[in-house]
């Protein structure tokens, strides 16, 4: 099944590249729309690329944003799209899977797993100039059916850099399963360069909180962001 995501998303890239090369393509920098997992409620402006091992968006008018994940995913979704309710609420929905995971363990729905059918509604709690917070309700359906919460902040006390964490919690009903993961790290956007983000943190694997002796492993995030707007 997931030779069908790959295809999707080299689809979805190319069809961007196609309408880019009908136009004239005026640069600004834009924004990248999650925190490390975690969607942000904010769906950006039209016209709108972004690129990144986690995030591969194209926004369109009316507060539509398709989005696709090589690594892992956005809110649970490896590939499908969100649309901005308001500022502070959107939904999403699509394909949940991952493609790659970078460790021993998994984030979310693992690698291996089946495809399902993925939903979300993500809500700002707190949204300020140097700190921005949401939450987000999900469930994954057909395979397994799942239900959770997921929380995602950011500090930004300087341009240059912001700090993130999040917490991601899973209750897989198909086999009475409890799940919980967390993580955190540093976004730097260096002035000299507003297309480019960095991030860079620690990824604490998902684990079973109701099994005996559950055990889980650390590994690395890394992300590399590339925002702009294209018209």
């Amino acid at each position: 099944m997931n030779r069908y995501f790959t295809k999707a998303i080299f689809l979805c890239a190319f069809s961007i590249v196609a309408a880019f090369g009908e136009q004239e393509i005026k640069i600004r920098p834009a924004k990248p729309t999650h925190y490390f997992y975690t969607p942000m409620a904010a769906v950006n402006p039209p016209y709108c690329f972004v690129a990144s091992l986690h995030e591969l968006s194209y926004s369109f008018p009316d507060r539509l944003q398709v989005q696709a994940s090589l690594f892992d995913n956005i809110g649970r979704i490896n590939f499908g799209a969100k649309y901005g309710i308001n500022r502070s609420l959107a939904v999403g929905a699509g394909l949940a899977s991952s493609l790659i995971h970078i460790g021993d363990g998994t984030h979310g729905i693992p690698s291996w797993a089946p495809a399902r059918f993925g939903l979300y509604l993500c809500c700002n709690i707190i949204d300020t100039r140097i700190f921005e917070a949401a939450i987000t309700p999900h469930m994954q359906l057909f395979d397994h059916n799942s239900l959770g919460c997921d929380f995602g902040c950011m500090w930004s006390p300087s341009k240059l850099w912001s700090i993130i964490g999040e917490v991601g919690t899973s209750i897989d009903v198909t086999d009475n399963s409890f799940y919980f993961n967390t993580d955190g790290g540093l976004r730097i956007h260096p002035p000299s360069l507003p297309f480019l983000y960095f991030d860079g943190g620690i990824d604490v694997q998902e684990f079973k909180i109701n099994r005996p002796h559950a055990s889980t492993s650390v590994s690395i995030y890394i992300d590399a962001i590339f925002a702009m707007v294209t018209r």
